[in-house]
């Protein structure tokens, strides 16, 4: 798997997933730490000892990560295997190590019917059943769009807007984006995946041309399932045109900047999409200190000024970006230790065959270096559900 959207900044350990009305929305953080090739073993981490003792239910497995190239790991009711090479095609495996970051065989990463969701709290060891879930998500495409929102937890399980200002870069035209809502209204009901969004190109004289609202952007993609066969609308930024297109129809077509897909804004470039399309979060040194109150009460009219003022200077020197792979195991490594920890948390996983579901849990790496966590001393346990 390639470098994700995240690496390299500071951030809240996020994983993300929607549901209807639901997602996750969970933390970590990035920053290059660890003495280029210099090994070393870590011995402990925050609340190691309770990792520990949750994981001593599951099955112990050491998977070795080299610098350089990826690791495949085969998760079988027979024992589990690492398997040095294989195709992305294939299925003999179901999980694959690059680096600090970990694809599974599904979605834009392979061929199976592999995915993952989390973090979920490590007391689910405990249980032979899998945690109530959302649903299982296949490893996509993301990017600069990938933490728009907040996700609030029981009882309302919904999605907030931060209302930060993005910037979307076509060639030497940059527009300035703001993601308003992710609920709007159809037949007298709301549904989520109906986005509404403001939008306006800045000029480098300093002005900005007409701010355009939409409402409704059709990211429902056929529920919460969301099966790649079902359509989700993409906009034009230049043109205004918006156009239903299955993921693998996104991926082939130029005729977007960006694509809605449940709690996914995708950006036409990269892995995304042919476009060359970029991207770039202005707010996203801010995402440490939000919360899910302040940023319930924040609201569109609320928001406007900041969106009004932000204009071309606003991104120089700024990093644009297309979209990366983004899996529900991508904030599982703490970057913000020296050198980087596994994130105190559990994972469900679920094989290539897309019939087995696993819970997987990380104990301290062994002789991580700035490119590897070394050794990943990997807790697996078969689950029911």
């Amino acid at each position: 798997m390639k470098k994700n959207a995240r690496s390299g900044r500071p951030r809240l350990a996020a994983t993300i997933f929607a549901a209807a009305t639901f997602a996750v929305l969970g933390a970590a953080a990035c920053s290059d730490t660890a003495g280029e090739g210099a090994r070393t073993t870590v011995t402990s981490t925050d609340g190691g000892t309770d990792a520990l003792t949750s994981f001593s239910l599951g099955t112990e497995f050491r998977v070795n990560v080299p610098d350089d190239g990826r690791v495949y790991v085969k998760l079988s009711p027979l024992g589990m295997a690492t398997v040095e090479s294989a195709p992305e095609t294939s299925s003999a495996w179901d999980l694959a190590f690059e680096g600090f970051d970990i694809a599974t065989n599904g979605g834009v990463s392979g061929a199976g019917k592999g995915g993952s969701f989390g973090p979920v709290d490590l007391v689910a060891f405990v249980a032979d059943t899998a945690p109530v879930i959302p649903f299982i998500s296949a490893d996509r495409a993301g990017g600069a769009f990938v933490d728009w929102y907040m996700y609030e937890g029981a009882p309302t399980h919904a999605l907030w807007s931060r209302y930060h200002v993005f910037g979307v870069k076509d060639g030497e035209r940059i527009f300035k984006v703001q993601v308003l809502t992710y609920y709007g209204q159809r037949d007298g009901a709301t549904i989520s995946g109906l986005y509404n969004i403001r939008y306006a190109e800045v000029l480098p004289d300093g002005s900005s041309g007409t701010t355009t609202e939409l409402t409704n952007l059709d990211g429902t993609a056929g529920g919460a399932a969301a099966p790649p066969s079902s359509p989700s609308e993409c906009l034009d930024l230049v043109t205004g045109a918006r156009t239903m297109l299955t993921e693998i129809e996104a991926r082939a077509s130029s005729a977007w900047h960006l694509c809605f897909r449940r709690q996914s804004i995708s950006v036409n470039g990269e892995k995304g999409g042919p476009r060359g399309i970029t991207a770039v979060d202005l707010e996203e040194d801010k995402m440490t200190g939000e919360n899910i109150d302040a940023v319930k009460a924040l609201t569109a009219a609320s928001q406007k000024s900041k969106f009004d003022s932000a204009n071309y200077a606003s991104f120089a020197g700024r990093t644009f970006r297309g979209d990366r792979v983004i899996s529900g195991l991508d904030q599982w490594v703490d970057r913000t230790k020296t050198p980087f920890l596994p994130v105190d948390s559990a994972w469900v996983v679920v094989d290539q065959a897309g019939t087995q579901k696993y819970l997987l849990g990380f104990a301290p790496f062994e002789n991580p270096t700035t490119r590897s966590p070394g050794t990943v001393v990997m807790y697996v346990k078969p689950v029911k559900g």
